[in-house]
């Protein structure tokens, strides 16, 4: 009797904590397992990460975000992989091996939906939704799409958006990127990612067990990233975009005033708009990613002569009214070197030797100079060092070892050593300012979507260049010489003062007759400097770049309609 009792009063007090632990669980803790559950059975399906809006220093929008349709399957759902392929291939226009990989690859959760395609068109999805029944697991979903209003015109500027790649991911996995999201790959959109890059929305989905989605909840909105506010000016991008044409080159305008960029454009371009009509490489083989402005490294030819002379000056190893003769050839010891003209410039000083961009005298003074005194003028001016800008990948161009260069050559922007377009807008813009290196930069402010100022960029001048007045005043002066009646006269603009110098680098060797680098860069007004520019070409005269130059900023200081001719046939002095 006694252990029954004891047995009825052991099973009660089992029941009483079975039942207290049920309260506890259910009533008390109801809250938080309601929630665990919640989250446990709901999942929100990512539609995409709204990016910032990027805008000119004027307002006017050269990227935003629009609402898509991608095409999506659950891999789980896919049941004749054959069949959806050959449909799939004749609407999306996809190589059928790409899609297989696609369908048949093997997924950590194969009820997650992942993306076929991105941005469908129209009749793209007119066709899906016709076909849904022969495409189990194939479906449209809403997304976001980067559109840039400008097109071809900031191709380079701006970059483009691609799928992280796994590289990336391992580098920026800490910073919250994960597999799928899609990032800047180049240019300001790469640079200022973090920054552009929003918090992804979705269609919130009931799974099961199994991780299958049952039904739809609702919708997440995303946040949009921060705004930019670039230094660009959109109106003398689209000048300077358009007066390159179809040139192999590339042009960018900075204020020399404090390092502010007003314009990039490089060509061969790429419209992001339409990004993979550019990725194959066999019918793009001239490079249309590659931002020549700040990766392109070619020999600055006779623009390298800026230093030279200011080398000379600054050392005293010639004084203004000093003349050399140039007869077209001067040999030193088995070497014949030539000047551009061959009958010769005569008796020429510094004042027209640099307009007439004279080899003889150049090299000449560079003989005297040597090696090591030049090499140290171009490192004062930075030149072979990266400018600093802010975007992806700039080159640093290569200033040569002592050893490894003469003077003859170098004293003219010849042999090993190289440079960027950037650079040499930097060297101009430091002639035009009297010897302040100010770094190149893009973006001005970054904004919240609130309206708040997350951060603002001022110019930042890296170092003073010290440079005698004299030498300065000799060498605008030539500098203003060389548009007015020397190599640069086809930038000449009625009405406005320029200052510039050309240059061109031979490819080869002159005997192979193989073609040249064109290049000019100068500066406006004279007297009052607000504008730089530089015009390179990869094939081309430094006339024609000079003759570029004189058009853009003819339309950025004298607005008016001009005709859209071809080049006027005048007469072209050659280096």
């Amino acid at each position: 009797m006694g252990r029954e009792i004891f047995l009825k009063k052991f099973i009660n007090f089992f029941i009483y904590i079975i039942l207290l632990r049920c309260f506890y669980l259910q009533i008390i803790r109801y809250p938080y397992y309601y929630q665990l559950s919640i989250r446990n059975c709901i999942r929100t399906i990512e539609t995409g990460i709204p990016r910032g809006i990027i805008y000119d220093r004027n307002g006017r929008i050269l990227a935003k975000d629009a609402p898509s349709a991608n095409l999506v399957f659950v891999p789980y759902d896919i049941k004749d992989v054959e069949n959806e392929i050959e449909i799939l291939s004749n609407i999306i226009g996809f190589d059928k091996e790409y899609i297989r990989k696609k369908l048949t690859k093997k997924y950590i959760n194969p009820f997650d939906r992942v993306i076929l395609k991105r941005d469908l068109n129209s009749i793209e999805i007119s066709l899906i939704e016709e076909n849904l029944h022969k495409l189990p697991g194939i479906f449209v979903q809403e997304g976001i799409k980067r559109i840039y209003p400008f097109s071809k015109k900031t191709g380079h500027l701006l970059g483009y958006l691609g799928e992280i790649s796994q590289s990336q991911l391992e580098r920026l996995k800490e910073k919250g990127y994960k597999i799928g999201d899609i990032i800047g790959q180049d240019g300001i959109e790469k640079q200022y990612d973090e920054y552009l890059k929003g918090l992804p929305g979705g269609i919130q989905v009931e799974v099961d067990a199994l991780g299958h989605q049952r039904r739809i909840w609702g919708k997440k909105e995303g946040e949009p990233g921060n705004d930019l506010i670039l230094t660009i000016d959109a109106t003398i991008q689209e000048i300077a975009y358009e007066e390159l044409r179809d040139r192999n080159g590339c042009v960018a305008v900075i204020d020399p005033r404090n390092g502010e960029i007003l314009a990039i454009v490089s060509n061969p371009v790429f419209d992001p708009n339409n990004l993979i009509y550019y990725l194959d490489e066999k019918k793009h083989p001239e490079k249309p990613f590659l931002n020549r402005v700040i990766k392109g490294q070619y020999p600055p030819g006779s623009i390298f002569k800026i230093i030279t002379e200011i080398a000379a000056l600054e050392t005293g190893t010639i004084k203004e009214y000093d003349r050399v003769e140039c007869t077209g050839i001067m040999e030193v010891s088995d070497r014949i070197f030539h000047c551009w003209k061959e009958e010769g410039h005569g008796w020429v000083d510094i004042n027209l030797a640099l307009p007439f961009s004279c080899n003889i005298f150049f090299g000449t003074i560079g003989m005297k100079l040597g090696v090591s005194t030049l090499i140290e003028y171009a490192k004062r001016f930075e030149l072979g060092k990266p400018t600093g800008i802010d975007l992806p990948g700039e080159a640093s161009g290569y200033i040569p070892m002592v050893q490894e260069a003469d003077p003859l050559n170098l004293s003219i922007g010849q042999g090993p050593i190289t440079t960027t377009p950037i650079q040499l807008l930097s060297l101009i813009s430091t002639v035009a300012n009297g010897g302040n290196i100010w770094q190149p930069f893009i973006v001005k402010k970054i904004i919240s979507p609130k309206g708040e100022i997350i951060k603002e960029f001022t110019p930042n001048m890296k170092k003073i260049v010290p440079i005698d007045s004299e030498t300065l005043d000799i060498l605008r002066k030539g500098l203003k010489n060389v548009v007015e009646f020397g190599t640069g006269t086809r930038a000449k603009v009625e009405g406005l003062e320029i200052a510039g110098k050309t240059g061109t680098a031979q490819r080869a060797a002159a005997e192979f007759e193989l073609p040249t680098h064109g290049a000019f860069v100068c500066y406006a007004p004279f007297d009052n400097p607000k504008i730089a520019v530089v015009v390179f070409l990869d094939y081309g005269s430094s006339p024609q770049a000079a003759e570029i130059a004189g058009r853009i900023l003819k339309r950025i200081f004298i607005p008016e309609k001009i005709e859209d001719k071809n080049e006027t046939e005048t007469e072209i002095f050659d280096e």
